[in-house]
C-alpha cells in the first residue's frame, strides 16, 4: 500500500485529498507548511507527494530542491489555483513530477499520482538491476591525475580503512567513493548514501541511526537508520563538512564503539559498516581557528 503525503496550508484540500486517496486503498499523511514537508520527508519517506504551490512562510518552490536532494527517486506533484505558467515551468525544471491546477479534479489527481508511482517504480527496479549486475557509474578518462586516482582507490579500498575524499564540487567525489566500494571486499553488501547537507538538524540523528515507534512527532512506526541499512557494506556521508558539532559528535561515538541506538531506544545494536565521507570544504583550515584558541587559553606554568 503507496503512502501519500500531502501537504497544503488549507485544512479543507488536506480533508478533500484524503478521504479520496483513503477511499482509493492509499495511506496518508498531513502537513500544512514547507517545513513540515521536508521534515516529514527526513522522517519516513512517502512514496509520492501532492504539494501546495502557494504556503505561508515558504513556498513549495523553496523547498521542493531540498526534497528532491534528500529523497531523489521521491515524485513530487505541484497543486496550485493561482500559479502562472512560468511557475508550472520552473517546478518542472526544479525536479516536480508534474503541476495540476485547483480546483482539483478527483480524475486528474489520481491518474498523475499513479503514473508517478509507476515512474518511481521503475526507477527503483533499474537501481535494483543496475546494483545486482555491477554497473554503477565509473569514473572515465586517461590523464596522468586520473589514472593517479585510480591506482590511490585501488591501494585504499581493500584495507577496510575509513576514506575521506576532498576536492571542488563536481570532481567526482561520490564516483571515487562508489569505486571504493566496489574494489572492496565489501562489494556484496549495500552502498549507502547519505547527503549530510541535506538534513535538517533536529532529524539527523533520526536519519543516522533511526527511531523508535513514538519517541517524537510523526514517528509513527519503527524506522532503521542508515548505519542499520549499511551494516555489512558502505556508508557514504557526503558533504560531511556540513554536519553540526552535535552530529558529529554522535557520529564520532558510534564509530568508535561500533554500535548505535536508535532514537527513543535504549539497547545498543551493533553495526558493521565502513565510513566513506567526503566533503569540498578544506577541514583542516575549518578546525584551525578552533585549534588555536584552545591552545591560546590553556595555562602554562612558568619555570622553576
Amino acid at each position: 500500500m503507496s503512502t501519500i503525503l500531502i501537504v497544503d496550508d488549507e485544512p479543507n484540500i488536506r480533508r478533500m485529498l484524503g478521504s479520496l486517496l483513503r477511499a482509493e486503498g492509499f495511506r496518508t499523511r498531513e502537513t500544512g507548511t514547507a517545513k513540515g514537508a521536508l521534515a516529514e520527508v527526513m522522517s519516513e519517506e512517502p512514496d509520492a507527494v501532492l504539494m501546495d504551490l502557494y504556503m505561508p512562510e515558504e513556498t513549495g518552490l523553496d523547498v521542493l530542491p531540498r526534497i528532491q536532494q534528500a529523497a531523489p527517486d521521491l515524485p513530487v506533484v505541484m497543486m496550485s489555483g493561482k500559479a502562472s505558467l512560468s511557475d508550472a515551468v520552473r517546478a518542472t525544471k526544479l525536479g516536480a513530477f508534474h503541476f495540476i491546477e485547483k480546483p482539483l479534479s478527483p480524475e486528474s489527481v489520481l491518474v498523475t499520482l499513479r503514473s508517478a508511482l509507476e515512474l518511481r517504480r521503475a526507477r527503483e527496479l533499474n537501481r535494483a538491476l543496475r546494483e545486482e549486475l555491477g554497473e554503477g557509474e565509473e569514473m572515465v578518462g586517461r590523464s596522468d591525475r586520473v589514472e593517479a586516482v585510480r591506482a590511490l582507490i585501488g591501494r585504499v579500498a581493500g584495507t577496510g580503512a575509513r576514506v575521506l575524499v576532498t576536492g571542488e564540487s563536481g570532481t567526482g567525489k561520490e564516483l571515487a567513493a562508489s569505486a571504493i566500494h566496489r574494489l572492496s571486499p565489501r562489494a556484496g553488501g549495500p552502498f549507502v548514501r547519505v547527503n549530510c547537507a541535506a538534513i535538517p538538524r533536529d532529524l539527523v540523528e533520526s536519519e543516522l541511526f533511526g527511531h523508535e515507534r513514538g519517541s517524537f512527532t510523526g514517528a509513527t512506526e519503527r524506522r532503521r537508520g542508515r548505519f542499520e541499512l549499511a551494516s555489512g557494506g558502505t556508508l557514504f556521508l557526503d558533504e560531511i563538512g556540513d554536519l553540526s558539532l552535535e552530529a558529529q559528535a554522535k557520529l564520532l561515538r558510534a564509530l568508535e564503539a561500533g554500535e548505535i541506538e536508535r532514537v527513543g531506544g535504549s539497547e545498543p545494536i551493533p553495526v558493521d559498516v565502513r565510513v566513506v565521507a567526503a566533503t569540498n570544504k578544506d577541514l583542516r583550515a575549518e578546525v584551525a581557528p578552533a585549534s588555536s584558541a584552545r591552545m591560546s587559553a590553556t595555562p602554562t606554568s612558568d619555570p622553576a
